[in-house]
């Protein structure tokens, strides 16, 4: 079975960012993993900021395949977390996602 990279690129207000960053860690991504075939996630903060301002963070869920991650959006879960995050942060948060298949590995 091909890997799949889920990407969520995020943008955070700064005064939300301690706030967000909690919530991240200790509920929302714990939550994404509970899902069936989510395996792992990495949480990386850009050294550089938005032009805005804003701190950006980029977060890869590692998945069995893109059938795992089609379930996913498919699903309910996908809409209660995502709702979840607009009700604690609403415009202090920007998301874009992305979806990616691996073709070689290296190394």
């Amino acid at each position: 079975m091909t890997p799949a990279l889920y990407v969520v690129s995020l943008e955070v207000a700064p005064d939300s960012e301690p706030a967000w960053l909690q919530w991240m860690r200790e509920l929302h991504i714990p939550e994404v993993l509970r899902e069936p075939g989510f395996l792992r996630c990495r949480l990386w903060k850009d050294t550089a900021r938005a032009q805005d301002g804003w701190v950006r963070y980029v977060a890869q869920y590692e998945l069995t395949g893109p059938e795992a991650l089609e379930r996913y959006l498919q699903g309910e879960a996908v809409k209660r977390l995502r709702a979840e995050g607009v009700t604690r942060f609403g415009a202090a948060m920007r998301a874009t996602r992305a979806t990616l298949t691996e073709v070689a590995r290296f190394g």
